[in-house]
């Protein structure tokens, strides 16, 4: 091969590289949330991304979620097992699949006493990050805000549990928003005590009067 020709090809090499490379670096930008089925929203999904980015590269705690519809007819245990073997320890992975109605935490044990898994998971206004999302209704917007709110707990909790500062944290939005959940909630069913005791008072009335 004659010294053009080799000059040829090496710009072409090049060329070719400064193709590929950006496809490569996007490749290789750590993903936290798998398996997704378009149920999340992507504003969540590049918010979820800079959270799990930002707590591993101050703490190498990785934190992640799965999403999906179902995981089919399988061997659970065996499924998720496997499934976390992939995972860089420590890790904590949070489960969100609709069509089966499973919300779960798992993670390693050195994560363990980082965050408080009862409490995230709790179905409690009050108490839970997750579950108080799901009660109004059950669709793409709501499982989105879900999904943001526990990844959101997770992260935080094991940041503080490390005495680490998330630029990325949006915990007081979370407690706004679960205020308005709460508003809410306790809204109706204050309303569906007020409209029970109303019913039984005309019932009495109604009665008397015959």
């Amino acid at each position: 091969m004659i010294l053009s020709d080799i000059f040829k090809s090496s710009r072409l090499i090049a060329a070719a590289l400064l193709f590929f490379i950006p496809l490569l670096t996007c490749s290789a930008h750590e993903s936290y949330i798998f398996n997704d089925n378009k149920i999340v929203g992507e504003k969540a999904i590049d918010k979820i991304n800079e959270m799990g980015a930002e707590l591993f590269s101050k703490s190498n705690v990785s934190v992640y979620t799965f999403v999906s519809l179902s995981i089919g007819d399988v061997n659970k245990t065996e499924y998720w097992s496997n499934f976390t073997k992939e995972l860089q320890e420590p890790y904590a992975l949070l489960v969100m699949l609709t069509d089966d109605k499973v919300v779960d935490i798992l993670y390693s044990p050195e994560l363990e006493g980082r965050f408080d898994k009862d409490k995230i998971l709790s179905p409690y206004p009050e108490i839970g990050s997750i579950l108080p999302l799901l009660v109004l209704k059950k669709d793409y917007d709501n499982f989105t805000a879900a999904i943001l709110n526990g990844f959101a707990d997770i992260v935080e909790q094991i940041a503080v549990s490390y005495g680490i500062t998330l630029e990325s944290a949006i915990g007081s939005s979370n407690r706004s928003t679960l205020g308005w959940i709460r508003f809410i909630v306790y809204g109706m069913f204050a309303l569906a005590f007020l409209f029970y005791i109303y019913k039984k008072v005309q019932y009495h009335y109604a009665k008397k009067e015959k």
